[in-house]
């Protein structure tokens, strides 16, 4: 028996590369994109997601879910321009997954290079297609894609697939998080704004920073992009199921609350027992209404001038609910569950 062992060493493969030292190189995605996609074609999920897509062309040509399956794979290489999408088909396990009705892949018996050979969906092309679809259907599908709809819908279906295959962790965890994209400073990036940052790309007040402080600042143009992400306590898989990219001098606060809110909606009531979020999402009112609308539990750290801790020591004081500081070890398993508050100055959604 022939026994193949792969071990991960990034700095000998650099080594190896810069010294010309290679004799095969293979895609290492190939083979879980081809399940990923057959999981995904026999659950029957890439027609779900056709049906409710936002963007109906009026002559389809080419199958919506095409479309979407080309797209998801585009992004799993990491491929932002659609004229990549010839060489990560070649390389890509979506062909081999799909079957011969959507393309066949070759290998040459000497050269072992790949050849791609496509049936297509329609009659109007009299040479041999070597892609499922052409490049430039995907762009003008993009194009014509309105990036708000596109969001919304995503915040809808998401979510549905996941409750209907039952993939939501008991539970129920959720965190809400809000980052910056940044972009070529470039003005035709729509909605974009350019903000000054600091060294460690947070963002600053001009009339606020010293002249030293002031040299280490750039200004950047971005994107705000505010998530709702699903994950267990071991951390063992997450799912964005709510995303929105607004200008970056929007507030994100309202953003996600209302991404919970239409997650909540699909989702259903008990499927989001807790919300985890940072200080800057701290809203009585809507964390109030999150716990009585849908009995979610939002934990958050607390400034150490605010009331509410304040108040929390004041009722240890008491001698009627015990406090602990909470001090993680490292490579530690996290905490388990506990229907009291969490310790060390944390906020929960019983807050009024």
């Amino acid at each position: 028996m022939n026994v193949l062992v792969f071990e991960q060493d990034k700095a000998y493969i650099t080594r190896q590369l810069a010294a010309g030292e290679v004799d095969y190189v293979e895609a290492a995605s190939e083979a879980a994109e081809t399940e990923l996609f057959k999981f995904v074609q026999a659950e029957g999920i890439l027609a779900e997601l056709a049906e409710t897509y936002p963007c109906k062309p009026r002559k389809q040509d080419v199958p919506l879910w095409l479309y979407i399956a080309s797209d998801i794979s585009l992004r799993l290489h990491g491929v932002n321009g659609f004229n990549q999408y010839p060489c990560v088909i070649r390389t890509g396990g979506l062909v081999n997954a799909l079957g011969p009705s959507v393309g066949r892949k070759a290998v040459h018996p000497v050269t072992g290079q790949v050849t791609l050979h496509c049936p297509g969906f329609n009659d109007k092309n009299d040479y041999d297609r070597e892609t499922p679809c052409d490049q430039d259907y995907l762009r003008k599908t993009a194009r014509r894609t309105d990036a708000a709809q596109l969001a919304a819908w995503y915040g809808e279906q998401m979510p549905r697939i996941l409750a209907s295959r039952r993939m939501f962790d008991p539970d129920g965890i959720f965190i809400g998080d809000g980052s910056y994209l940044f972009v070529p400073d470039n003005p035709r990036y729509e909605g974009s704004v350019v903000m000054l940052f600091d060294e460690h790309n947070h963002p600053v007040d001009k009339e606020k920073v010293t002249k030293e402080q002031m040299r280490r600042c750039r200004w950047r143009r971005c994107y705000k992009w505010v998530t709702l992400i699903h994950t267990n306590r071991a951390g063992d898989f997450y799912f964005f199921v709510g995303m929105r990219v607004v200008s970056g001098k929007k507030g994100e606060c309202p953003i996600l609350y209302d991404l919970v809110d239409k997650f909540c909606a699909v989702a259903g009531r008990g499927v989001m027992k807790w919300l985890v979020v940072d200080r800057g999402f701290l809203d009585g009112e809507r964390i109030g209404h999150l716990k009585t609308r849908w009995g979610v539990d939002t934990l958050s750290g607390l400034r150490s001038d605010m009331a509410v801790l304040e108040d929390a020591r004041g009722v240890m004081k008491l001698g009627t609910v015990p406090w602990q500081e909470y001090q993680p070890a490292r490579h530690m398993a996290p905490p388990p569950y506990s229907p009291t508050p969490w310790p060390g100055g944390s906020a929960h959604g019983n807050a009024p």
